[in-house]
């Protein structure tokens, strides 16, 4: 297997991004979403059981570092992922970890 070297910027980036979804319920929003494509903070809050506030947290710094893509409909928001690249790569990580 041929191991790529990474520039200063592309690992600052790496680092960026791993950050913004190193945590257990970000990572579950991430599922949800890659399952269900757009769902309202409401919806996401029913499925995961956790207060508005901190799911709406979540989302919100997610959003503003271009993980996830907002869509706003009257007082309801909406989001979804972006690209499908960080599902990817979460389902890449739990094959190295078998």
């Amino acid at each position: 297997m041929k191991t790529e070297c990474f520039t200063r910027e592309e690992l600052e980036k790496l680092a960026y991004v791993l950050k913004a979804v190193a945590h257990p319920n970000r990572l579950k929003i991430i599922c949800l979403l890659s399952k269900n494509g757009e769902m309202s903070v409401s919806d996401i809050c029913d499925r995961m059981g956790c207060s508005q506030a901190l799911i709406s947290h979540h989302l919100t710094d997610m959003q503003a570092k271009g993980i996830l893509s907002i869509r706003r409909e009257g007082r309801n928001a909406f989001y979804r992922m972006v690209s499908d690249h960080i599902t990817e790569a979460m389902r890449c990580m739990m094959k190295c970890m078998k």
